[in-house]
């Protein structure tokens, strides 16, 4: 209820006369002005003043207050706004979530106070009815989202039906066909990609039958040629006439051919190895020396022989274990033992393992007991011929001085002359002397130079001696000298055996020449030495003989004619005086013989008298009559 009270005044306006005082109905004077809002069910406005006091509601009569004095507060402050209030103003204790928001022209009409007189209004609708959309919402949600789970779980199958079951199916189908055991197509039907890529597999399958068949007939194939090669290299090795023994890292036998079986006594079984030196009886320092071998074949080192140390790459390189080789000349250099009465001869050789299999070391022996025995006896039997040969030999040499002696002999009986008796009895010293170092140089005794001094010799008087010495001893008829001299050369030697290098050289060029021909002889000079050339016109030597024309005892000659001696002497008194020599021939074309001797620097003219002199006493003059 609203009342209004006004004062009555006097027409003066100074007293109260009385009081005009009414009460209205504020929801009848309120009513015209205000329309309800209601939304919903149960949303509605209502209007109160500060006090709680409901002034406007469509539920509630007007003027009755609020059933929550709590609820006042909460809902009358000057600013708008929401609230979580513990009751809905209406008698209901749940909680709700109401509205409120000032009404200032209605409140500055009915008081000057906003703070004392203000009016508000109030929004409130059930909880049920407020929250409705939600719960409708989240029912929604929670059956789309049954639907969803229900849709995810139909794809899932269908996808484990359609997709994952036959991806399982291709991949178990190619690890059959990897390891080569599909036996059936792969039958997927899905009319998508899975079962193009079926298909494709099934025909990759079929050509990889075809293949496989065809490669299972190469495979049995060649098994078959390699087992006919394994027979027929058995067969090879068991005939080769020398043991073959191959061993792996072990020291083990995996392989002996026949000869090796039958000389060693050895029965190989497949089921079982047998050691090496099971099989080869030798004393033990043989074995470990073998051992040692056998080690160093094995990590391609060095091998070390009895005497030192095989090159490497005789044993590792590829080649025919079964091939000669040539033997070396120091017997003591050759890898050989002592198997019982037998004498093998052996030979390491390395064979690399195939397709990362294991090495083999191979051993192959030779017997050389007959050969052994055979050579001992060739080698008396070449002593005895080059002791008949040295005999003739040595008469060969002694003839030309003793006819030369047997001539002056004979010359000195008829000769009157004591003069030339004395010259004739000189010649016969000098050819004594010559005689006598024949002997000392095939019987190698050599006392006689320790007391004998080097001087210095006219080189080319020594020549001119040689050849007066030969031509008296023979008939010189058929012979033609071309002497061509750098001057009078002086070297440093003794004066008989320089004489005697250059008589037996000058002697094989008459010999080859049969005493008749052309014999060039030149000397000339270089900064230290001086060349002695000898050219003769004869046959010339066969290649094959020019390696062998220094050997001890080697002769074309015939027996009686040589003892193959002369070049051999030559070359020692030469090479003994610092000197060198060497033979140049081509058949047909004659020989060249060229010496090469130090000189020694020009003697002052005391010494060049004492060297004519010491040379005209040390050298043979010819008699006139020879």
């Amino acid at each position: 209820m609203i009342s209004i009270s006004l004062p009555i005044m006097d027409h003066i306006r100074y007293g109260t006369v009385g009081v005009l005082h009414r009460v209205i109905d504020a929801k009848e004077l309120i009513s015209p002005s205000i329309s309800p809002i209601r939304f919903g069910k149960t949303g509605h406005v209502m209007l109160i003043d500060h006090r709680g006091i409901v002034m406007s509601c469509p539920i509630l009569p007007t003027g009755v207050r609020l059933s929550d004095a709590q609820l006042i507060p909460l809902v009358t402050p000057l600013q708008p706004g929401w609230v979580s209030a513990p009751s809905d103003g209406h008698g209901g204790q749940s909680t709700s979530l109401i509205g409120f928001a000032p009404v200032p022209e209605i409140s500055r009409a009915t008081s000057s106070d906003l703070g004392t007189g203000s009016w508000h209004t109030f929004v409130w609708e059930a909880s049920d009815e407020l929250f409705a959309p939600i719960r409708h919402f989240l029912t929604w949600m929670a059956v789309f989202s049954l639907i969803a789970v229900g849709l995810i779980t139909s794809l899932g199958y269908l996808a484990a039906h359609r997709i994952v079951m036959p991806v399982r199916r291709l991949q178990a189908a190619a690890q059959l066909i990897g390891r080569g055991e599909l036996r059936q197509p792969i039958d997927i039907q899905t009319g998508d990609e899975l079962q193009d890529l079926a298909d494709e597999l099934n025909r990759m399958n079929r050509q990889l039958v075809a293949a496989f068949a065809g490669l299972t007939d190469q495979v049995a194939i060649k098994t078959q040629q390699v087992e006919s090669l394994l027979h027929s290299t058995d067969q090879i090795l068991d005939a080769v006439p020398t043991p073959i023994i191959m061993v792996d890292q072990a020291e083990q036998v995996q392989y002996i051919n026949r000869v090796g079986r039958n000389s060693f006594q050895a029965i190989l079984d497949s089921t079982k190895s047998i050691p090496l030196f099971d099989i080869l009886p030798v004393d033990p320092a043989v074995r470990e020396h073998l051992r040692k071998e056998f080690r160093c074949a094995r990590s391609g080192e060095d091998i070390t022989t009895a005497s030192g140390v095989e090159d490497t790459a005789a044993v590792n390189r590829a080649r025919d274990p079964l091939a000669p080789v040539m033997e070396t000349a120091d017997p003591h250099n050759r890898q050989e033992i002592q198997i019982g009465p037998r004498r093998y001869h052996y030979q390491w050789f390395h064979l690399a393992g195939r397709n990362q299999g294991e090495d083999r070391i191979g051993l192959v022996f030779r017997d050389t007991t007959d050969e052994s025995r055979l050579q001992d006896q060739l080698i008396q039997a070449e002593k005895s011929g080059s002791l008949g040969t040295l005999t003739a030999g040595i008469g060969h040499e002694l003839n030309n001085p003793l006819f030369g002696i047997l001539g002056l002999g004979e010359a000195i009986g008829e000769e009157a002359n004591l003069d030339r008796v004395r010259i004739y009895a000189r010649d016969i010293l000098q050819h004594g002397r010559r005689m006598a170092a024949i002997i000392r140089d095939f019987t190698g005794v050599t006392t006689r130079e320790t007391l004998d001094q080097w001087q210095p010799v006219h080189l080319e008087r020594e020549l001119d001696q040689a050849i007066a010495t030969l031509t008296g001893s023979m008939d010189a008829s058929g012979l033609a000298f071309q002497r061509t001299y750098a001057g009078d050369t002086c070297v440093l030697a003794l004066p008989d055996q320089l004489r005697q290098a250059f008589t037996n050289l000058l002697m094989n060029a008459i010999q080859a020449m049969k005493g008749r021909g052309s014999l060039r002889l030149s000397t000339s000079l270089t900064d230290t030495s001086v060349v002695t050339t000898i050219v003769d016109s004869g046959p010339g030597i066969p290649k094959q003989h020019l390696s062998k024309i220094f050997d001890p005892f080697f002769t074309t000659k015939g027996q009686g004619e040589g003892s193959g001696l002369g070049l051999t002497v030559a070359r020692r008194i030469i090479k003994k005086f610092g000197g060198d020599i060497r033979i140049e021939s081509q058949e047909g074309s004659g020989t060249s013989c060229i010496v090469t001797l130090p000189t020694i620097p020009l003697l002052p003219p005391t010494q060049e008298a004492s060297c004519t002199e010491s040379t005209s006493r040390s050298t043979p003059q010819p008699s006139p009559s020879s």
